[in-house]
């Protein structure tokens, strides 16, 4: 399908390829004018009303191309390619800029990259990119420029290196605190369990820098930067799950707030229970039922979810509920979980019945991860131990890391699906030490000691203290 700028920016995430558009390329020393059609085959990268970026065909030749639309498409453009000069000048390496020019009509500019050869992205478990990044990193610092939206997505891996790209926010700082925060929010994309790695990833910057580094920064000052960032991170993520965004789709009246996953809103289904909870709760089945909480089981559109109603008690817990919403923290739970890494069933969907400011009944919508928990499933088929320890010690070790508590770690509360255990019920998570959850856990065996023994040897081939 053949799209215009101005149709381009209209249509949103439902971009989907093969498209084209055509464009009109700027005059150089060895090129004429050119015009014609740009032919995106590959997945694209949407930013909605604002940029299409991808792998693209001109003239039979293949380049990864930028296509700015939007009322700021200039400004952005002109700055993208602001950002891959000062890269270019200071020796980092990234993408060259092989041609610029704009969309035929009006609205629309493009930027021509040259292909990057087998490129793949950067992985935060991918300790040997990481390291390289942060030599990337050190270059770029060197020569006073930083990136305003530091994230591994910013490098690319190709069979020649490590490359910087996304050059439209690169600025110019020439400050060390500036730098260092910089790095930092860099390796605080990573997922907490990586954070041992940091004294190492420290060394190999400051030595990259020079000894005025060296001696300005510390290894233990650099880890409470990084500590610092992920808590800004994590901050500007949950916000996201609160409103209307790429992500999420957001639904407010006076009787009803909906938040739901932007990819399944668009299923009718999961649109009738999220504005119809009650009367398509009946087709579920009855999990669990309790004056504060019913659990339903069903299937929406051939995939299977749970339900979780949060009941009002009273008149008094009503108002109690203005003020503190076991729902909506169960939601933010959910994504902070999901966003450390933690396997988890990450609810996709929160609904509450209001009257303005005061709210009813709330249902919290997640995937069914498994009908049958850790504590039933070793009881009956005790050899998977051997699986199933290691993954449920891992996901202990990412809230040790992350400094979390679950704060109700019983046996039935981490479900297998497919040999896959997922930790779930996460209304009472909060920060703080986990030893009175690992001694929780182990209580579930308290019976058994030969059991005991057994999860307190996976617990500490994961380094989590036991006892």
């Amino acid at each position: 399908m053949k799209y215009s700028a101005e149709g381009l920016e209209k249509v949103g995430l439902e971009l989907v390829p093969p498209f084209s558009l055509d464009v009109v390329l700027d005059a150089q020393e060895d090129l004429t004018d050119l015009v014609g059609p740009v032919e995106f085959k590959e997945d694209a990268r949407v930013l909605p009303g604002r940029r299409i970026s991808g792998i693209a065909e001109f003239f039979g030749l293949t380049y990864f191309v930028k296509v700015f639309v939007g009322p700021q498409a200039r400004r952005y453009w002109r700055r993208e390619i602001a950002g891959a000069q000062l890269l270019a000048k200071s020796g980092v390496a990234s993408p060259a800029v092989l041609f610029q020019g704009s969309t035929v009509g009006r609205g629309g500019y493009v930027l021509f990259f040259a292909e990057l050869v087998e490129a793949s992205d950067v992985v935060d478990d991918d300790s040997c990119a990481i390291g390289e990044v942060v030599n990337l990193v050190a270059k770029m610092h060197e020569a006073d420029l930083v990136q305003t939206d530091p994230h591994l997505g910013n490098f690319v891996r190709s069979h020649d290196g490590i490359f910087a790209v996304d050059a439209d926010g690169i600025r110019r700082a020439q400050l060390l605190r500036v730098q260092f925060a910089n790095l930092g929010m860099l390796l605080a994309q990573r997922r907490p369990i990586f954070d041992t790695e940091i004294p190492a990833l420290w060394q190999r910057y400051a030595t990259a820098r020079g000894e005025y580094v060296t001696r300005t920064g510390s290894v233990e000052q650099f880890k409470q930067i990084v500590k610092k960032q992920r808590v800004k991170r994590i901050s500007r993520y949950l916000k996201k799950t609160r409103r209307e965004c790429t992500a999420f789709r957001h639904v407010k009246t006076f009787r009803r707030n909906v938040l739901c996953d932007r990819a399944l809103w668009s299923q009718k289904e999961m649109q009738r229970l999220c504005l119809f909870p009650e009367t398509v709760l009946g087709d579920g089945t009855l999990i669990k039922v309790s004056k504060s909480a019913l659990v339903v089981r069903m299937t929406i559109d051939d995939r299977a979810y749970i339900v979780k109603r949060y009941n009002v008690k009273s008149l008094a817990h009503r108002v109690r509920r203005w003020f503190k919403r076991r729902a909506k923290t169960a939601w933010l739970n959910g994504h902070l979980l999901t966003f450390l890494g933690v396997p988890t069933a990450q609810p996709v969907a929160l609904i509450e019945d209001r009257f303005g400011w005061f709210v009813g009944a709330c249902y919290l919508v997640m995937p069914d991860c498994g009908a049958r928990s850790l504590a039933q499933l070793l009881a009956t088929e005790p050899a998977l131990f051997d699986t199933l320890a290691p993954q449920t010690a891992a996901i202990l070790q990412h809230l040790d890391a992350a400094g979390l508590k679950h704060g109700d770690l019983k046996a039935n509360n981490f479900v297998v699906h497919e040999n896959e255990v997922a930790l779930i019920d996460f209304d009472s998570l909060q920060s703080g030490d986990n030893t009175s959850d690992i001694k929780r856990f182990l209580r579930n065996w308290e019976h058994a000691p030969e059991m005991v023994s057994r999860w307190s040897q996976a617990l500490a081939d994961r380094g989590i203290q036991v006892g």
